[in-house]
């Protein structure tokens, strides 16, 4: 006998119809539900109109808040992809981040600030690729961030050549001496982007960081 394909069997559904989450209370549900509930209820106590109205009041209550979490979510993912848009932007911008890296590039050096919520006096230290100490000064701290950008010479006066530097920082308090909490930052040029769980993630330096750990955009 020749087979009869997409004919429900009354046991699982038909083939290609769409498969529906179980949590899902669909309009048809609702009114199959009340009328089952009023075909059921105790005659010497039947549902009066105040609860009935309270009932279909409820449902349609839930049902408009449903479409508006619905709504809510597609505007966020619509903004978010927005978001991560504009963020292309800043690919060759000069962004500061925490971190102690210096770069001297046909003479040009980087920039590097400290953040405290204190004023203080720094003394600073720069050291070459191989960790050589080749120049140390002081700087006075206020409080907030304060540029303590090194002008790419030797303790000797004379320019040091392009590369990789690392600055390292002691900040300690005026009234006290005693040391202080603070970050050391560092800007560099954005070289790339990616998004990780859409999230934008700028590179630069070699390293990765969150669009939220940049402190300003130059």
């Amino acid at each position: 006998m020749p087979t009869i394909q997409g004919v429900n069997d009354g046991y699982g559904p038909v083939l290609g119809a769409p498969a529906r989450d179980s949590s899902e209370v669909s309009d048809l549900d609702f009114m199959a539900l009340l009328v089952a509930q009023i075909q059921n209820q105790d005659p010497l106590s039947p549902m009066d109109n105040a609860q009935f109205t309270s009932q279909i009041t409820q449902f349609s209550m839930l049902d408009e808040l449903t479409g508006m979490q619905a709504l809510l979510e597609e505007n966020l993912a619509i903004g978010q992809s927005i978001n991560n848009t504009s963020m292309l932007a800043l690919v060759g911008k000069d962004v500061t981040v925490e971190g102690n890296a210096v770069s001297v590039a046909e003479g040009v050096v980087s920039e590097n600030m400290v953040a405290t919520p204190l004023p203080g006096n720094a003394r600073i230290e720069v050291t070459d690729s191989s960790g050589r100490v080749v120049r140390s000064y002081t700087r006075e701290i206020d409080a907030g961030m304060t540029d303590v950008s090194w002008d790419g010479k030797g303790d000797d006066g004379n320019a040091l050549e392009d590369g990789d530097y690392t600055i390292s920082v002691k900040l300690t308090g005026k009234a006290d001496g005693e040391e202080m909490p603070f970050t050391t930052l560092m800007t560099a040029a954005v070289e790339g982007m990616r998004f990780e769980n859409n999230v934008a993630v700028v590179m630069l330096g070699g390293r990765d960081f969150y669009v939220t750990d940049i402190y300003k955009v130059s």
